[in-house]
């Protein structure tokens, strides 16, 4: 499902969650940029992942877990729940940005050999 905003839903049944191991239910590939120091427009997408654990509490990817916990499967009896349901994560939806200060710490930490 690719939307107007150019937010493209994938599935990947048993995949899972790089945080908690958790299983993936769906992800979205949402389109990113920047502009290099010499003016250059750098385009690409990066995954935003829902995760059965980790999203369970949040207010726009909540209401899919307890979907997919209460139906286990989409059916089209309720394809429509399911889809403005979809529809407002991948309105919402932004590529986290990496925890520089948590990159740099775990960089020491492997010069340092503790990883």
């Amino acid at each position: 499902m690719a939307g107007s905003n150019g937010v493209a839903l994938v599935t990947e049944p048993g995949r899972a969650c790089p945080v908690c191991g958790g299983e993936i239910l769906a992800a979205l590939q949402v389109p990113h940029g920047w502009t290099t120091g010499q003016g250059k427009q750098i385009k690409g997408t990066s995954e935003v992942l829902l995760c059965e654990r980790c999203d369970r509490e949040d207010p726009i990817t909540g209401p899919i877990v307890v979907f997919f916990t209460v139906h286990e499967q989409a059916t089209a009896e309720h394809v429509d729940e399911l889809a403005l349901l979809l529809k407002r994560w991948a309105d919402n939806a932004v590529a986290r940005r990496p925890d520089l200060k948590a990159l740099d710490a775990e960089a020491d930490a492997w010069r340092r050999g503790d990883l």
